[in-house]
């Protein structure tokens, strides 16, 4: 526990409670607006009222940064009661308030900590054991010792401080260096991975649709003809710009592909069908069509993007189905789906669903051998937003020990091993057919056992703390550090 007894108390010169109050809401609307500012690339022609794009912005910014003013509150009332000093509580609270900003219809796992250390296999092993999760407490605890260090006001503790913040970012890094060293993983299956790179300006306007679905079918081929053969061919999210199930003769010429290039093929694509209310429901789906010219399984969507893909919380208040902001409005899948006839068995996280830990995760429960993320990010143009959304599947393969091939219509396409490394990976906005090996898994990881344990030992440990500090009499506290420290 870092408890600076020798600190002077709140009356001390410099920030008061009342100054800091809104600090950290404001810090978090700024940082989460300008992480986001890539949205406002959404092309005008999809939206219904293009103008809310800017407030909407704004609006996502001060919604995500109340997790990180609620971050504030946490650890100043912990201070104010119990004493504890605030970088002691932060590594608690900064993963209660990441656990409670992923969670539900709302939830925003995109931008946490954890996430920003991706392409640094090394530093992130520790998924395996911990999660995602478990990186953002490791970041968040080393910065806390480091400044401790940098806070203490003798020079023994400073370098106490300083050797214990070196030792606990040294030897995760040192562990994780020697994890790679000693992998030696060998091909699962071969995949062939189709980027047609098709903007929405084109796939969605039915007099371009027949030269869309000719581009899909030649990059088909393409995939087809590799040497050795893919075991499946994967197209990206919406790939075909129809309904299938409300279009015979293009079902038909799809079934046909797959007989002709004789080749299992994975293809996202609306879907609707009729409700046991008798009202038709549309999908986003993903199926796995043989070369028998069947469609064998099919996998809808579970979580929607909110505001994009569906208004939340209409099951609560279904009047919200009513309103236009030009959002796809799917309806959510109701089961996770493993694909068993293309060779190894795999799972498909549809977009975004990526980002979200649980979703791969129970692919791994139920049997599947590695994962297939298909996405469609042309939606965000040449900016941050599709590498970010690609660096967030990194985690996924490194938590669950399981190889991941990654299908985007404009990118990034790109195929990761086991153990978080980027085996290959395409351009963005460059057709491209990119085929290699997915790697076997070296599974069942901790993370794949346990789940997000390090988000419950959180969430355990500052309710106990709230609840200590909530019932104990304010004359009764220890006052031991300014607010912030």
């Amino acid at each position: 526990m870092l408890l600076d007894r020798g600190a002077p108390g709140p009356t001390s010169e410099g920030p008061t409670p009342r100054d800091v109050r809104w600090a950290p809401w404001v810090m978090g609307t700024v940082f989460y607006a300008v992480t986001f500012c890539w949205i406002l690339r959404l092309p005008m022609a999809a939206m219904t009222h293009p103008w809310l794009i800017y407030p909407g912005l704004l609006a996502l910014g001060l919604y995500l940064g109340l997790y990180v003013a609620l971050f504030g509150w946490l650890v100043r009332f912990v201070r104010r009661r119990l004493g504890w000093s605030v970088l002691a509580t932060a590594p608690f609270a900064w993963i209660v308030v990441e656990w409670l900003k992923s969670s539900g219809e709302l939830g925003c796992p995109w931008a946490n900590l954890g996430y920003a250390l991706a392409e640094r296999p090394a530093w992130i092993q520790g998924a395996s054991v911990a999660g995602a999760q478990g990186i953002t407490f490791w970041i968040v605890a080393v910065n806390a010792l480091i400044a401790a260090s940098i806070l203490a006001r003798h020079w023994a503790p400073r370098i106490g401080w300083g050797l214990l913040a070196a030792a606990a970012m040294g030897l995760p890094v040192i562990w994780g260096a020697a994890r790679l060293h000693d992998a030696r993983p060998v091909p699962l299956t071969r995949v062939a991975i189709v980027q047609p790179n098709i903007g929405s300006h084109e796939k969605w306007v039915p007099a371009l649709q027949d030269s869309v679905v000719r581009c899909v079918e030649r990059l088909t081929r393409v995939a087809a003809a590799g040497v050795p053969a893919p075991s499946v061919i994967l197209l990206p999210e919406t790939a075909l710009p129809y309904y299938v199930r409300l279009e015979p003769a293009k079902l038909r010429r799809l079934l046909g592909l797959a007989r002709e290039v004789n080749r299992p093929i994975l293809v996202g694509y609306p879907d609707a069908r009729l409700s046991a209310e008798g009202d038709v429901r549309t999908f986003n789906s993903a199926g796995l069509v043989l070369p028998t010219g069947a469609i064998v399984g099919q996998y809808d969507k579970i979580h929607l993007v909110p505001f994009g893909e569906r208004i939340p919380f209409q099951r609560f208040f279904p009047f919200l189905g009513s309103l236009d902001l030009g959002q796809a409005e799917w309806t959510p899948g109701s089961r996770a789906v493993v694909f068993r006839h293309a060779g190894p068995a795999f799972g498909v996280l549809i977009c975004f669903e990526s980002i979200f830990p649980g979703l791969a995760r129970r692919y791994a429960l139920e049997g599947a051998q590695y994962l297939v993320n298909i996405t469609n990010d042309e939606w965000f143009g040449k900016s941050a937003g599709p590498i970010q959304h690609a660096d967030l599947a990194i985690l996924r393969a490194v938590e669950l020990g399981m190889g991941i091939a990654r299908s985007a219509n404009t990118g990034v396409s790109m195929l990761i091993d086991p153990y978080g490394r980027v085996e290959s990976r395409t351009p963005l906005f460059e057709e491209a057919v990119l085929a290699g090996d997915v790697m076997a898994g070296i599974g069942p990881t901790t993370y794949a056992r346990w789940g997000d344990w390090v988000s419950l030992v959180a969430i355990g440990v500052m309710l106990a703390l709230v609840a200590l500090a909530w019932f104990r009499p304010i004359g009764a506290r220890s006052d031991f550090g300014t607010p912030w420290r």
